[in-house]
């Protein structure tokens, strides 16, 4: 089941991770957070990120 976990540091940067997806769904589920808190200063993608996306590249890739 998807989780987002958001933290709030004491100089009040928020981090938000989310949990429990792959590919680029991720970005979907903390778009309207996102948004909500302005901009975003930076984003580092975990190795689930990037799971889905090699598969549909390696499809892509034999029906060529």
């Amino acid at each position: 089941m998807p989780e987002i976990e958001i933290v709030v540091s004491k100089d009040g940067m928020v981090t938000i991770e989310a949990k429990g997806v792959v590919g680029a769904s991720c970005t979907d589920l903390t778009r309207a957070i996102e948004e909500a808190l302005g901009s975003v200063e930076s984003r580092e993608c975990k190795t689930e990120f990037y799971e889905q996306a090699e598969a549909g590249e390696q499809v892509s890739q034999q029906e060529v």
